[in-house]
């Protein structure tokens, strides 16, 4: 739909705008902008420029496109003219039209039907290219006519789409899972009908109504296409395309100066080329580089003058002013759109209907939790506009640029929170971006470590972030008048620092708090060193506020006043230094710094204290390389499973990648629990218990989507870890007589968060992923190679952000010419190929890969009869399948078909499964492997599937034979059917409610199946698979699994509220 833009409303007078208001007109047309807005400036021009440049060209395009619609239409004409000439030749007697008909111009008169989910709707005669009206009622077909329409529709569908690859939808087979296109009339649901979402937004928005209901399909969609006049040049100012495209593969490939000089030669070389290449030299794309990456805020440095013991310090500061650079983004044409200002809150339909009918609450984004829907509740009002805030994501952090240590850079990474997360933790221009290259202070073994030199750090950090907002801090008191958001209406901006993230280190520098050997070592609360494993006592907040009066206590001259703050602020573990925070309204660091999912739990939890405790127990007893060998062993055994590294030992090797502890932190419980006996060593047991404990925190705190039930079950599974945690510290000092250094003592920062505040960050600043340290980590390899690569070793920092620069700007120059091809894919679609076009195309729920060559049924029993059980029952068990799911499906009646000798089939070893998260409600996709050989390793995975009758039961299999066939006796254009055979895990598993293995599931959370003979293998339909599972062996009974419910968020959820049939 065309977005209707407001016209543009000039500032209040009051209040005062501030000291950088004045305007300046674009030499090109008659917009104004800032003075001190030179990105956004220098974005208009260079936009304005290539308009006035590429006028001609467009012209030239709409003539073109001008003259295949009139050709087009003129075809359409024609063609109806002959249809109604042969039809007057039969035409019979008629009633005499009416004098005042109206002709009709045919080109107009065709249907459009749109299939959506939850239905579809007819729009008669609507013309190409117009939209239709806004909440125009429409009449309900008769639900008879429809079912047959739409059931007609979806089989040749789907038989057509079977036909040309291998995938098929659900519909192919009898009894599965609710196919993948539902029909119902969205004109007629009712409010608080099952997969309908409602957004409360904040009230002092002023929006016409603060309350909006949308279906599945509706919530959040973002499928906006530009439709501004065609860039024919999007990569300016580059020469060419190719010239784009390079510099993006050069930048990426951290090339140096010989190796671009060499490609380049080479390319001259090429007679035949698709794209023009240009460039002469490195130092000419260093040139075009430097040119593209004047459209935005450029870096700038700033001298930080200091004094220690009479010493004068003169350190430099690279940095980009972050209001300047917020106009950039707001200014971006694709980011526009996706701008979210008002806080919501956003309800799921619970699904059930009735009684239990109900709108559960869930926090995905910043803008759903409640700290931005209460930031936004005091900003001050102004008549003319709304206020919303401006927010960001704030990370800084020190990395190795050299392997010994001695060249560290300093980046400080900013991210807008007001755009969504796909963007936000992109790498495109909306992503995260460094805004600043702290400086460092050089080593001196004299001084590091002592007090005042520590505080001397401190003051850099701040005093050095401060220049970031210098031009922010008047707006983020008094706002920003922006007239240009992109759905028409004026804002009031305020900037603020909404997620502080970073390590804990990290935390204690912008907090400045004196971190963990302090007597209040949390940046969050007062809680005393000794106390933080105390999971049931609270303490009270931090307070930005108090601090700052402190600190203006001992610049002040009352000498009385200066004592007495020095005081408070040691015995609170406040560091005397002024906070850069402090500029910025709604920033306070107690408020905005965040558990971290990476170094409070993989990296710190567990990387640096369970695990370690683990391996110390079992190297503690006399025959501990028996225990460390099983353990080492067990763990090379367990399966593999796309996204989780596999490893073939853990006790000897020391990691500092904390993705390399999540992934066997996800593993260690199930390749521990039978390493000792519990008799031998309670400690060990107990502390697998914590470990269990901590998983489920894990899980659920790693959710991308919270609800009020996760939200509460994480608060529930937080007290039964801290439960845990202390029956483990009073097992473990009985142990101490055997285990000297075994640690009692969990009284640490990271251990507090996890107990205190992390159920609390989730409600306020919304899941972990919007402020996990794991992404803006991701910034620092690109450094490191570009140091090693392309600096000289001087001026590091100049270099690396002039790389850092020209990387932007190829991003942004990527991004325009994506805009462009979708302008001009959108226009060709609607104007070229209209008659055809019926949506995006149906992927179906499932598709086999790595396809076999065709095989009798005999040669294939044959071949795999003395090496797999599973086979030996193999045409019994597909008779049983044809027979009673495939014929009855396509509606056969004939007599029972046999397979016999010669029935051929297909079999694949590669399954890719669509199935909707019942995490984020998204379509999601698992590939499972089927192969003898999966880099020199047999691999057969498992599935859940749909085994019974009742559609909301389940069992778990593992894939053996994915396969297709034919069958003959329904003729030859009859489509394939798709089948797998599969070994069931559906036994009974330890009946004796008493045993030993029965209470060490229930203490350690397993999920126990047991496999049915593999000779009793069945063949199910390959649509009956809802996802993949991961199975690891009990390695004490060789028939037994356990499910791993830890491997994503989709599988921990599903593993609880499902029914399944031989699960224990």
């Amino acid at each position: 739909m065309t977005a209707v833009r407001r016209a543009k409303r000039p500032a209040p007078e009051s209040p005062d705008p501030g000291p950088s208001a004045s305007k300046v007109k674009c030499q090109y047309c008659p917009k104004l902008f800032d003075a001190k807005a030179r990105g956004a400036q220098a974005t208009h021009l260079n936009a304005c420029k290539r308009r006035h440049d590429e006028l001609e060209a467009s012209e030239a395009y709409e003539k073109r496109c001008s003259k295949k619609e009139a050709k087009a239409k003129q075809r359409t004409h024609r063609e109806l003219s002959a249809i109604a000439e042969v039809a007057s030749s039969f035409r019979g007697p008629t009633l005499e039209e009416p004098s005042d008909t109206i002709a009709v111009d045919p080109y107009t008169q065709y249907m459009e039907i749109t299939l959506t989910d939850p239905g579809f709707k007819v729009l008669e005669n609507q013309p190409l290219g117009d939209e239709p009206l806004d909440d125009q009622p429409l009449d309900d077909p008769p639900l008879e006519t429809m079912d047959n329409h739409f059931s007609d529709g979806l089989r040749s569908r789907s038989d057509s789409h079977s036909n040309s690859n291998e995938s098929s939808s659900m519909a192919d087979f009898g009894r599965v899972s609710p196919p993948p296109v539902s029909v119902n009339f969205s004109s007629t649901r009712s409010r608080g009908s099952p997969m309908e979402f409602k957004t409360e937004y904040q009230p002092k928005g002023r929006r016409a109504e603060t309350t909006s209901y949308d279906s599945y399909d509706t919530f959040r969609s973002r499928s906006y296409v530009p439709e501004a006049k065609e860039d024919v040049k999007p990569w300016f100012p580059f020469r060419s395309r190719g010239d784009s495209e390079f510099a993006s593969i050069a930048l990426d490939a951290n090339l140096s100066d010989s190796v671009v000089n060499r490609i380049l030669s080479l390319m001259r070389d090429v007679v035949e080329k698709r794209k023009d290449v240009t460039f002469t030299n490195s130092q000419d794309l260093r040139k075009v580089c430097d040119e593209a990456a004047k459209e935005f805020t450029p870096f700038q440095e700033h001298p930080i003058n200091l004094e220690h013991k009479k010493d004068e310090i003169e350190l430099n500061f690279m940095g980009r002013d972050l209001w300047d650079w917020s106009l950039d983004l707001l200014h971006n044409e694709q980011l526009a759109p996706h701008f979210v200002w008002d806080a919501q809150r956003v309800y799921k339909h619970n699904g059930r209907l009735g009684p239990e009918s109900n709108y559960v609450r869930f926090i995905d984004e910043p803008w759903t939790a409640d700290r931005w829907w209460d930031i936004q509740d005091s900003l001050p009002q102004y008549p003319d506009a709304p206020s919303v805030p401006l927010a960001y994501v704030f990370y800084a952090d020190k990395t190795r640029l050299s392997s010994a240590g001695n060249v560290q850079g300093y980046p400080i990474v900013a991210r807008c929170a007001n755009l969504p997360v796909d963007i936000r933790n992109g790498r495109g221009v909306g992503g995260g971006r460094v805004v600043g290259w702290l400086p460092l202070l050089p080593g001196d073994a004299e001084k590091d470590g002592t007090l005042s030199y520590t505080t001397l750090k401190r003051v850099v950090w701040h005093k050095s972030v401060a220049k970031l907002f210098e031009g922010a801090q008047h707006y983020s008191h008094t706002g920003y008048y922006f007239s240009d958001c992109f759905d028409g209406i004026p804002r009031w901006l305020f900037l603020v620092i909404l997620i502080l993230s970073a390590d804990y280190e990290e935390q204690c520098v912008m907090a400045l708090i004196r971190g963990a050997m302090g007597n209040f070592p949390c940046p969050v609360c007062l809680v005393p060193s000794d106390r933080q494993s105390r999971w049931a006592e609270s303490y009270p907040r931090r307070s930005a506020g108090v601090a700052e009066s402190l600190y203006a206590d001992i610049k002040s001259g009352d000498r009385a006043k200066k004592k007495k703050a020095r005081t408070q602020l040691q015995n609170e573990g406040w560091r005397p230094v002024e906070n850069a925070f402090w500029l910025l309204r709604s920033s306070d660091p107690a408020d905005a710094v965040t558990v971290d999912h990476l170094h409070a739990f993989h990296h710190g939890l567990y990387g640096k204290h369970i695990q370690p405790e683990l391996i110390k127990i079992l190297a503690s007893f006399e025959n501990s390389r028996e225990y460390l060998g099983k353990l080492d062993k067990q763990f090379s055994q367990l399966p593999s499973w796309r996204g989780l590294a596999h490893f073939n030992a853990v006790s000897t090797v020391n990691f500092s990648d904390g993705n390399k502890f999540r992934d066997i932190s996800r593993q260690m419980l199930f390749a521990a629990h039978n390493v000792i006996k519990r008799t031998q060593s309670p400690e060990f047991h107990v502390l697998l218990c914590v470990l269990s404990n901590y998983l489920e925190i894990d899980s659920y705190f790693g959710l991308e989507v919270q609800t009020d039930e996760t939200l509460e079950a994480l608060d529930k599974e937080v007290e039964r870890y801290g439960k845990q945690l202390d029956v483990y510290i009073e097992v473990a000092k009985a142990a101490r007589v055997r285990i000297e250094d075994i640690k009692i003592l969990w009284d640490f920062p990271k251990n507090h968060a996890v107990l205190k505040h992390a159920v609390e960050d989730l409600r306020k600043k919304g899941v972990s992923r919007n402020s996990t340290t794991r992404i803006n980590e991701g910034i620092h390899p690109p450094f490191k190679r570009s140091y090693y690569l392309r600096c000289s070793g001087k001026k590091v920092e100049k270099q690396i952000l002039r790389i850092e620069d020209h990387r932007l700007a190829v991003y942004i120059i990527e991004e325009r010419i994506q805009a462009q091809e979708k302008r001009l894919k959108a226009r060709t679609s609607v104007s070229d190929h209209h008659d055809d076009w019926i949506g995006p195309e149906f992927e179906g729920h499932f598709h086999l890969g790595s396809p076999s060559s065709p095989q009798t049924v005999k040669d294939l029993v044959d071949s795999h009869r003395s090496s797999d059980r599973a086979f030996i029952n193999f045409r019994k068990s597909l008779k049983v399948f044809i027979n009673e799911v495939c014929l009855p499906d396509r509606g056969y009646a004939g007599p029972c078909i046999k397979v016999r000798d010669g029935f051929v089939v297909q079999g694949f070893r590669f399954v890719k499964v669509n199935y909707e998260s019942v995490e984020t409600w998204k379509m999601c996709t698992d590939l499972l492997r089927c192969t003898p050989s999966f880099y020199d390793k047999p691999r057969y995975d498992c599935a859940i599937v749909h085994l019974d009758a009742d559609p909301d039961v389940f069992g778990i299999v593992r894939l053996v034979f994915p396969f297709k066939f034919t069958i003959p006796e329904l003729g030859a254009n009859c489509s394939p059917f798709h089948a797998v055979l599969v070994q069931p895990y559906t036994g009974v598993v330890d009946s004796d409610k008493g045993s030993r293995t029965r209470r060490t599931d229930t203490e350690l959370g397993f999920l126990r199946v047991k496999a049915q003979p593999r000779s009793e293998a069945i063949v199910i339909p390959v649509a009956s698979i809802i996802r993949g599972a991961l199975l690891f062996p009990d390695f004490r009974r060789p028939d037994e699994f356990l499910v791993n419910d830890y491997i994503d968020g989709d599988m921990f959820l599903r593993m609880k509220d499902l029914k399944w049939i031989g699960l224990q």
